[in-house]
């Protein structure tokens, strides 16, 4: 997330600064061609930028205006666990299923470890865990995916519920962690009942609540940018990595057009089909 302001400034920043990289290229070549007597004659090339144009799509999550109301937390709170939280579960489930299959792995080494000390003749020396390589098929990536998409759909309405009769004068946003926490627990609990026994990341309850931890931590600071007192409209140009769950009918288009002396705005709608001028400096 970040404010539009600052996005579409550092890219404009680094197309000047592109610029500047090219001059001191072409400082450097000037050196080259004055000392050799074969190319001191000619032209020094020296390249400049007629016209830059970027195409990028992105979501608007909302308005910071220097103050957050109930309402503005509620809905980015819900704008996060919606675009950011089944992302986050899918890469949190893939973890810990390497891990899980490590810890497998490992047990089952020191059992013929063990077995080895009453024959040793017939045991082959133990291999490093470390050589093995773990894969995690696309597959079971798409089933995690799905089940990470159910899970945040299952907690957004009691989560909102709550957000929506909350006294913001006395929850603060480590209130607003727990009670995620709570509706995670259990969502995440009940989904992975339902996978097969050999695909379920979390197996126990102390891996449970140590995946929990690692989430409500990550969304703690998702929630806690929400804080923040400068004014402008909150984007996340993340959206536009656009993937197999990506909906492009969520994304907003954005053109920029910079020029030596100009800057042209130009946004389309999520199809890209219509579109109309922004904004316009010159």
């Amino acid at each position: 997330m970040v404010l539009l302001s600052n996005f579409i400034g550092e890219l404009v920043a680094d197309i000047s600064d592109a610029r500047r990289v090219a001059d001191a290229n072409s400082i450097a070549l000037s050196q080259t061609y004055h000392a050799d007597p074969f190319l001191k004659g000619m032209p020094v090339p020296h390249y400049t930028i007629d016209e830059a144009e970027i195409s990028f799509p992105l979501t608007v999550l909302g308005v910071s205006t220097g103050e957050t109301s109930g309402q503005q937390l509620t809905s980015m709170v819900m704008n996060s666990i919606k675009l950011k939280l089944p992302q986050m579960l899918t890469d949190e489930f893939r973890n810990c299923y390497v891990e899980t299959v490590k810890e497998k792995k490992r047990k089952a080494e020191e059992e013929k470890q063990a077995s080895a000390v009453f024959r040793p003749a017939l045991t082959d020396a133990p291999e490093s865990l470390e050589d093995d390589s773990i894969t995690v098929t696309k597959v079971l990536v798409r089933q995690y995916a799905s089940a990470s998409n159910r899970i945040a759909q299952a907690i957004s309405e009691p989560m909102r519920k709550y957000l929506e009769t909350a006294n913001f004068e006395m929850v603060k946003l480590l209130d607003i962690k727990d009670q995620f926490m709570v509706l995670l627990r259990a969502a995440v609990k009940e989904e992975v009942a339902l996978m097969e026994p050999k695909h379920q990341p979390v197996t126990t309850e102390e891996v449970l609540d140590t995946f929990v931890d690692t989430v409500g931590r990550f969304m703690f600071f998702e929630f806690k940018q929400y804080e923040d007192k400068e004014h402008g409209i909150l984007v996340d140009p993340g959206t536009g990595k656009m993937n197999e769950y990506g909906n492009a009918l969520n994304l907003m288009n954005i053109k920029i057009k910079v020029k030596e002396q100009d800057l042209d705005i130009v946004v389309a709608d999520g199809d890209g089909k219509n579109s109309q001028r922004f904004l316009s400096l010159n």
